[in-house]
């Protein structure tokens, strides 16, 4: 009996819509830097308490003292000097941009309010006591759990096409051409690699130009790495059942839907995958009906 052939790695469709978290992202980065530009960026910072000092923020918490920690919680959207700004927005767009339109707007929202706050949560246990007077600043904690949502659900690599429209001698030219330039793709990971980086160059840079400010924290940022990533493996967990399984149902779902697509009747379609792919008529008709109502799911 035949069994159909894996066919890659489970993916979500993309849902059109406004990216609302992503912008509002974007606004709070604008929003505090604009705030940061009355004085040095450094010394706003330090003198209105809206950077994240270790000792500072146990203290709020074992006096209870919720305003002082709100106003500590702007070192999410801090920039200590506008190549950072820039930059963080970049990333920011590119990762939660994707993701959002993977996700929707209320699972990464909630995804955003864990990375702007378990994080650092971790920054402060680890680094209290210790006399320091260390001011943490950036998005990265935040970045990081967008980039563990965008490795668990990548987009597609995409060959780069040309803004010439065809000639109206093309338009109904169906042949398959090989084009010269399919080596080149816009690959999703040296988003990835850029963004570490980064990262990297920001850590070094603060020290040597803003010392007292740090924007890096190894720690935190795996825990904000593995929020983003946790989530969106769960959610992909749930849109196909079971991970592992997720290719052989998606060739079922794949190829009932190619069948319905062009009027094929409900029990006809489910027949005719259930001998095109060698299942069980059973087993194609569960896959199908539990399929129903979540979320769309296809192969990279």
């Amino acid at each position: 009996m035949n069994q159909p052939q894996p066919q890659g790695r489970a993916q979500i469709e993309s849902a059109s819509g406004f990216p609302l978290i992503t912008v509002s992202l974007l606004m709070g980065l604008m929003l505090v830097y604009y705030m940061s530009s009355t004085t040095a960026n450094d010394r706003f910072f330090e003198m209105t308490g809206h950077g994240f000092r270790a000792d500072d923020a146990v203290l709020a918490f074992q006096t209870q003292n919720w305003g002082k920690i709100f106003n500590m919680m702007y070192a999410n959207f801090a920039s200590l000097h506008y190549v950072q700004l820039f930059l963080s927005a970049y990333f920011i767009w590119v990762f939660g941009g994707h993701i959002e339109g993977k996700m929707g707007p209320s699972r990464l929202g909630l995804l955003v309010l864990l990375g702007l706050t378990v994080p650092w949560v971790a920054v402060a246990l680890l680094n209290s006591g210790k006399g320091s007077d260390t001011i943490y600043v950036g998005p990265l904690f935040v970045c990081s759990a967008l980039m563990g949502a965008y490795l668990v659900l990548p987009p597609e690599k995409q060959r780069l096409k040309s803004w010439m429209p065809k000639n109206r001698h093309q338009i109904f030219d169906t042949e398959e051409k090989k084009d010269v330039r399919d080596h080149y793709i816009k690959n999703p990971m040296v988003f990835v690699g850029v963004f570490v980086f980064v990262q990297i160059a920001f850590h070094f840079a603060c020290g040597i130009l803003f010392p007292g400010y740090e924007t890096f924290d190894l720690v935190a940022t795996l825990i904000g790495f593995g929020i983003g990533y946790g989530i969106a493996y769960m959610l992909l967990s749930s849109a196909t059942g079971n991970v592992q399984d997720a290719p052989m149902k998606l060739g079922v779902l794949h190829h009932y839907r190619k069948l319905i697509a062009i009027d094929v009747p409900h029990e006809q379609a489910l027949m005719g995958t259930s001998k095109a792919l060698g299942l069980p008529y059973e087993q194609v008709r569960d896959w199908v009906n539990k399929d129903k109502g979540k979320m769309k799911i296809r192969n990279l």
